[in-house]
């Protein structure tokens, strides 16, 4: 089973720091889902480097601007995966001066770190919360994975018509809990 790298890429902008978002293009598998640039870690390639590599593939990013803070974070999925998460500042950027691969991401976004702090994720318990009960943007994703709709948690934020759930939001609540990010050092 492989493992797989994502980046954390966090850009500065005049309201503070701001996590910048993939939307995932619809000829990828989880289309239309929130993610963070990445994927699998290639023989002889650290997380740090696949995260990196995916984001400049992905986002058309220049690897001398990103800048790696801190240790790969270990997350273990339920399948058994190894999923690392890799902090990094990024320059002052702007969505749209992006070079999106369009065939993986079909947009991407600026998501406030202060937005996130003034609105705690919302909890389900996906194994006994009706469906009604469930946001409609989660209920539609959630219609992509059947053998886990009745399984698991999931912290969850919707910004801006993007619902954040799963492996996402749990790499994101645990950024919050983590000190910040200077783009100054």
């Amino acid at each position: 089973m492989s493992d797989y790298a994502v980046l954390i890429p966090v850009v500065s902008t005049e309201q503070g720091e701001a996590l910048l978002m993939e939307v995932r293009s619809e000829y990828v598998r989880q289309p239309g889902e929130i993610c963070f640039p990445g994927g699998r870690i290639e023989p002889g390639e650290t997380p740090s480097d696949t995260a990196v590599r995916e984001t400049c593939e992905e986002l058309g990013i220049l690897p001398g601007s990103i800048k790696i803070c801190g240790d790969p974070e270990l997350e273990v999925m339920s399948d058994g995966r190894n999923v690392y998460s890799v902090r990094a500042a990024l320059p002052v950027l702007r969505p749209d001066e992006l070079k999106l691969a369009r065939a993986e991401v079909a947009d991407a976004f600026l998501l406030p770190v202060c937005w996130l702090r003034d609105n705690p994720s919302v909890f389900f318990d996906l194994g006994i919360t009706p469906d009604e009960e469930l946001p409609g943007e989660l209920r539609k994703y959630l219609s992509h994975y059947s053998e886990y709709r009745r399984k698991g948690t999931t912290d969850y934020w919707e910004y801006d018509g993007h619902g954040i759930w799963g492996l996402t939001a749990r790499i994101i609540k645990r950024f919050l809990e983590f000190s910040q990010i200077t783009h100054d050092s």
